[in-house]
């Protein structure tokens, strides 16, 4: 098992492949969502991604907007769900984001179901659900790193 934290440009062809492939696999296929992906905040991200052999198993992005960073695309392949990885993976995203952007707040949108999750790691809701690619979602601050 392998962890990678890679801007855009360092990506191999072959893994921006395997990135875009499990994101479709979960958000297109499982999640049932026509969300717009990929979109022009990958360029712009640090991708996060674990390897088992050739295989991706885990991935995330994150990337500073004007006064914070974000971030999304959080995904388990379904063959390796309930084995720790979504808290490793939370763990590689939070420490690529103080190396990367020390002192800055991260606010996301989580989708409500994962809502509890997030709060683990410290993760605090604020405002009212609003719908963002056809599911419920809320806003989560944590504190700059």
């Amino acid at each position: 098992m392998n962890w990678y934290d890679k801007n855009f440009d360092e990506l191999t062809v072959h893994e921006l492949f395997k990135i875009y492939k499990l994101r479709a696999i979960v958000f297109n296929t499982e999640q049932d969502s026509a969300y717009y992906d990929p979109d022009d905040d990958d360029p712009q991200a640090r991708h996060v991604f674990c390897m088992v052999g050739q295989e991706l198993v885990a991935y995330a992005r994150y990337f500073t907007t004007d006064d914070h960073v974000t971030f999304g695309r959080v995904v388990i392949a379904k063959d390796h769900r309930g084995q720790g990885l979504g808290n490793s993976l939370m763990d590689h995203i939070l420490a690529g984001i103080k190396r990367h952007f020390p002192g800055k707040e991260i606010i996301i949108h989580a989708q409500v179901q994962v809502e509890g999750y997030y709060r683990k790691f410290g993760f605090i809701s604020y405002g009212d659900q609003f719908i963002e690619a056809d599911r419920k979602h809320v806003h989560m601050k944590y504190p700059g790193l």
